[in-house]
């Protein structure tokens, strides 16, 4: 049955019920779309960090190779910096910080890594430990694990709490992920 019989269906448009239904529908999805859009944004944030930490570690090996002199760097929560201490020349001239200069969201860091790394001249890493990224705002966790003599690295997602105390940090629950 035609809405206008002397029109032809091709022109007639919508009706007011039919773009009420498309409308209502485009609602729903908006909708679901921002429930999720905050928790993908923590977990993006958590996977820069992650990726910047390494990024820094994976630096400061090829300057102290490049330069074939040990060096240092330090790490925390704010990033990587020039070391306090001059016992060691720093690896970097630049400082490389866990976040985005737009992130707004402060990260969770839990860390067994001395406060100063240190890169031998043939580019070995001379500490290791395990880094806990997260949000406060989200379970998501990345780790990153370096383990000695060699200093290999590698990233992963925590599996746990990092603050439990029977547990603490553990590089065993630091799993693999291909994510990254």
């Amino acid at each position: 049955m035609s809405r206008f019989p002397d029109v032809d269906p091709a022109e007639q448009g919508f009706s007011l019920l039919e773009l009420l239904l498309i409308l209502s529908i485009l609602a729903v999805l908006a909708g679901i779309s921002l429930v999720n859009a905050g928790e993908y944004r923590h977990r993006l944030q958590v996977d820069v960090a992650a990726r910047r930490l390494r990024l820094g570690l994976e630096r400061a090996r090829l300057f102290a190779l490049s330069q074939r002199q040990p060096c240092g760097l330090r790490v925390s929560a704010e990033g990587w910096q020039k070391p306090l201490v001059r016992e060691l020349p720093a690896c970097v001239s630049s400082r490389l910080s866990l976040q985005e200069p737009f992130a707004d969201l402060p990260l969770t860091w839990q860390s067994n890594l001395p406060q100063m790394m240190r890169f031998a001249a043939n580019g070995l890493t001379l500490d290791g430990g395990t880094v806990v990224l997260g949000s406060l705002h989200s379970p998501y966790r990345r780790c990153l694990v370096i383990s000695l003599p060699l200093g290999v690295s590698r990233v992963g997602r925590y599996d746990g709490d990092p603050l439990d105390p029977a547990i603490g940090l553990s590089s065993s629950r630091c799993l693999p992920d291909e994510a990254l």
